[in-house]
């Protein structure tokens, strides 16, 4: 006895599992599992099956039942494990660990390689001209290259490994170094970039103080003079994102830029303020390329922002920090809409 992983594409008409059911049946096979998944000639049929029968006899049974691209291949036990709670397993992994995209994936698919590699804009998708191959895009921009031989991908499988590949890019993003770093801004000042903490709260309050109306205006659209607490509890340790605080010399907080995560796959939204009298110093441009490498190094391909029409000066901020791409104007705001490249220059403080 022995357990096969056996394949057939039919036509999507009643009876069709059946017949193919009866087939395995006369050869004394029996089911262990059992899924149906789309492809564009037609669903395929999926069985794990434990027989004395050779893979030849399967493939011929099958064959005469109306199945099509038959595919009968030996099976390990750990194969059957359940889908749904492979699947979990593997996400939970990658939240750990990014970079074990290319040995997820290869799990997940029971791929005999998976291996990064720049994606071939020629390919128009995942699919190539060999169906045991697949390319996978990953939000940064790279792609895993997954091979299985004998074993044609489905349109199915392509779904499960682009679900999959987004795992990393929409992880809780993890907080930069607690103790931050030191920035020195083109004036020759040095100020401290940290992550925000929920401590942190009296001393934004403090800035928003400091800060004209006409700031808060174009930062939250409304010149409301004050914040509630939670609210800006929230602000300094967000729920998915991260919010990097700028300390003065003096101890106080001159500015606060944020990364927030949205409800749509690697992208990520961007927001700045810089109280008055730090404003033309390049804070600001300095935040967003840090936290543009953030989003980087968490595979976002996307960045967006809303800017009021008014508000050039800090058009401007973006355009030198490198944060430049598609600008649109929807419902009284400028949307900006950023592709995250990767490797871009930092350039200076200015």
């Amino acid at each position: 006895m022995a357990l096969w992983r056996v394949r057939a594409q039919v036509d999507d008409d009643p009876g069709r599992l059946a017949r193919l059911t009866a087939v395995l049946a006369a050869q004394d096979a029996n089911v262990l599992a059992l899924s149906v998944q789309a492809c564009e000639g037609g669903p395929v049929d999926e069985f794990f099956v434990h027989t004395a029968c050779d893979g030849t006899a399967l493939r011929d049974g099958l064959v005469a039942a109306g199945g099509r691209g038959v595919v009968a291949v030996p099976a390990d036990a750990h194969e059957l494990v359940d889908g749904p709670t492979k699947a979990l397993v593997l996400a939970a992994h990658l939240r750990d660990r990014p970079d074990a995209l290319p040995q997820s994936l290869a799990e997940l698919l029971g791929a005999t390689e998976a291996v990064w590699t720049d994606p071939d804009v020629s390919l128009g998708g995942v699919y190539t001209g060999d169906p045991d191959v697949l390319y996978v895009p990953v939000p940064d921009g790279r792609a895993v290259r997954v091979t299985r031989p004998g074993m044609p991908f489905t349109m199915t499988e392509a779904a499960r490994a682009a679900a999959l590949a987004r795992i990393p890019s929409e992880a809780p993003m993890p907080p930069p170094a607690s103790t931050g770093t030191w920035l020195l801004l083109a004036d020759g000042t040095e100020v401290l970039v940290r992550p925000g903490r929920t401590d942190d709260v009296d001393g934004v309050q403090l800035m928003h103080d400091r800060c004209s109306p006409e700031s808060r205006r174009l930062r939250y659209f409304t010149s409301i003079p004050r914040l509630p607490r939670p609210a800006l509890e929230r602000l300094l340790v967000p729920r998915a994102g991260v919010t990097l605080v700028a300390v003065r010399p003096d101890g106080g907080i001159a500015a606060v830029g944020s990364l927030l995560h949205t409800t749509e796959p690697g992208s990520g939204e961007l927001a700045l303020l810089v109280e008055d009298a730090w404003q033309g110093r390049g804070l600001g441009t300095a935040l967003l390329r840090r936290l543009g490498s953030l989003a980087q190094s968490r595979g976002m391909a996307e960045l967006r922002a809303h800017v009021l029409p008014g508000n050039r000066r800090m058009l401007g901020v973006f355009d030198r920090a490198g944060l430049t791409g598609r600008r649109t104007y929807e419902e009284g705001v400028v949307r900006l809409s950023m592709p995250v490249v990767r490797g871009a220059p930092r350039g200076r403080c200015a």
